[in-house]
C-alpha cells in the first residue's frame, strides 16, 4: 500500500512491539494516534481518545481509516471531547447517522398514498443514507488543511481507490479543502454501509472507498518516525468469536471486515520488537467491567457497523472511555 504525501528524508529502520495497560503517557506531545473504526464501532473510538485527552495525552501525528480518521482529525486539533459529544448526541437521538437510504426515501415521500417503495439491489451503492453522513462530517469538510496546518500537526487518512485497485494512506496537507473534505468522507464509506465517493482532484482514476479495511493493504502509517503510537480500534483485537451472527449479507459482510482487521492490526503489533505502540480495543474483559456484569457477552452483544440502536451506542461510548481507563492505569480489570 502507497503513501500519498510530500516527498521526505529516508526512511529508517524500525520494530515494533505492542504495550500493555498502564503503558500511555500522559501530558506527552510526542505521540502518534492512529484511530480505525467503522460506523458505529467509532462510538468506541471516540470515547476512548476523548478519555486519553482528558488525561493530557496529545499527539502531533495521527492517522485514521474509517469514520475513525474523523475522531483523529478532531483528535489533531485538540477537539477530541467535539468528537465524544457528538457521538452522546447521535445516541441521545437514537442513532439519525445510520438511517438506510430506504429510511429516507420513504421520509421523502411524506403521507403519499399508494405508493411503496423497493430498493434496486443491482444499483444500490451502499444501505446507509450518504445525506446523514456529510451533515456529521460537516464542519470538519471546509477546512480540514488548513486547520491542521495551524496545529502544527499531520494527518493521513486510508482510502481506496476501486477503479485503480489501491490502497493509500493519503496526507491532507497540502491538500485542497475540497478533495480532503471528500477523501474524509470517502474513508467512512465501509462495504454494506455508505457507497463510494467521487472525490475532487486529479489524483483519483474513479470512485473512492474507505472503511478500515482500505489501511491493511499494506504498511503500517508509522513507517519512517520513531514516534510511539496509541492504536484505538473500535473492534475487537484479537477477532471475536460472534455466536448470535445472523445469516443477512450485510452481516455477514462486516463480521467478515471485523475479522479481517483485528486480524491485521495483530500482524502490525507482532512484527517485530522495540516500538512502543499501545492498543485500546474492546474485549472481553472490558466489556465485562464497564457493564458490571460478570455474564457479559462482548460477542453477543457489540454492534456491528451498521447497527442503529441509540442506547446501544451510548454503551459502547462509555465502553471506550472505560478501557482508555485500563490503558491509563485506571481501575481494576475485571476478569
Amino acid at each position: 500500500m502507497g503513501l500519498l504525501r510530500p516527498a521526505a528524508g529516508g526512511a529508517r529502520s524500525e520494530s515494533y512491539s505492542s504495550t500493555t495497560a498502564g503503558d500511555v503517557v500522559t501530558g506527552a506531545t510526542d505521540r502518534g494516534l492512529l484511530v480505525l473504526a467503522d460506523g458505529v464501532q467509532t462510538a468506541f473510538a471516540a470515547g476512548a481518545v476523548a478519555e486519553l485527552a482528558r488525561a493530557g495525552t496529545r499527539w502531533w501525528r495521527g492517522a485514521g481509516a474509517g469514520l475513525g480518521a474523523h475522531v483523529a482529525l478532531l483528535a489533531l486539533l485538540g477537539e477530541a471531547v467535539e468528537a465524544e459529544r457528538r457521538w452522546r448526541r447521535q445516541a441521545d437521538l437514537g442513532c439519525p447517522l445510520f438511517r438506510s437510504r430506504l429510511a429516507a426515501v420513504r421520509e421523502r415521500l411524506g403521507e403519499a398514498q399508494g405508493v411503496s417503495v423497493a430498493l434496486d439491489a443491482w444499483a444500490l451503492a451502499g444501505w446507509l443514507d450518504d445525506d446523514a453522513l456529510a451533515e456529521h462530517l460537516a464542519p470538519e469538510m471546509a477546512a480540514a488543511p488548513e486547520r491542521l496546518a495551524r496545529t502544527g500537526a499531520a494527518l493521513t487518512v486510508a482510502v481506496e481507490d476501486l477503479t485503480a485497485g489501491r490502497s493509500a494512506w493519503v496526507e491532507l496537507a497540502g491538500v485542497a479543502a475540497a478533495e480532503a473534505g471528500g477523501i474524509l468522507r470517502a474513508a467512512a464509506a465501509f462495504p454494506g454501509g455508505w457507497g463510494p465517493q467521487v472525490v475532487p482532484g486529479g489524483r483519483w482514476t474513479g470512485p473512492v472507498w474507505g472503511g478500515v479495511g482500505a489501511a491493511l493493504g499494506g504498511g503500517a502509517p508509522w513507517a519512517g518516525d520513531a514516534l510511539a503510537w496509541d492504536v484505538v480500534c473500535g473492534f475487537p483485537v484479537p477477532a471475536l468469536a460472534r455466536p448470535a451472527l445472523g445469516g443477512s449479507l450485510v452481516e455477514l459482510m462486516q463480521r467478515r471486515s471485523e475479522a479481517r482487521a483485528g486480524a491485521g492490526v495483530e500482524r502490525w503489533l507482532a512484527a517485530g520488537a522495540g516500538r512502543e505502540l499501545c492498543i485500546i480495543a474492546p474485549d472481553a474483559a472490558v466489556w465485562r467491567a464497564w457493564s458490571g456484569r460478570d455474564a457479559a457477552e462482548i460477542g453477543v452483544e457489540y454492534p456491528l457497523p451498521w447497527e442503529r440502536n441509540g442506547e446501544l451506542t451510548a454503551g459502547v461510548l462509555a465502553c471506550g472511555a472505560a478501557a482508555a481507563k485500563l490503558a491509563l492505569g485506571e481501575g481494576p480489570r475485571q476478569g
